[in-house]
């Protein structure tokens, strides 16, 4: 089975809107993961938009909380030893904490709109892709 990791903006364009994210999500042929860190900034942005979304702030941790089931969350403690060199590519911070769990985890596609993750230091270690492109392969 093919492991995908999901970055943040993945996982809030797929859990509050349609489109391809939602479906990556709805899939059940890959082997859904995240990190912690995307774990928590889902659920901040969530709350923090919840008005714009059209929800509840109780109705978006709802919705984050029933969207990471069928996910596996990376705890931080399984990535920190990849931080120092993934801070090299992206810097510190947040993305430096994701590309330190992709490479960890070491998936089949890392998928992210982010464009920090979209330079070829970072493709040459990790197979990034956008949305539809994994859902082609898959």
């Amino acid at each position: 089975m093919k492991t995908v990791l999901v970055d943040t903006n993945i996982l809030v364009s797929g859990v509050f809107f349609d489109g391809p994210e939602a479906t990556l999500l709805d899939s059940r042929r890959p082997r859904l993961v995240t990190a912690e860190v995307c774990e928590r900034e889902l659920t901040q942005v969530a709350v923090r938009k919840s008005d714009a979304f059209g929800v509840s702030e109780e109705g978006a941790r709802e919705m984050v909380g029933g969207a990471l089931v069928d996910i596996d969350v990376v705890p931080a403690e399984k990535y920190g030893e990849m931080y120092d060199e993934a801070v090299e590519m992206v810097g510190e911070g947040n993305d430096g904490k994701v590309l330190a769990c992709a490479l960890t985890v070491e998936p089949d596609y890392f998928v992210t709109g982010d464009e920090d993750f979209h330079v070829e230091e970072v493709k040459g270690r990790v197979n990034v892709v956008r949305t539809q492109g994994v859902l082609e392969d898959l």
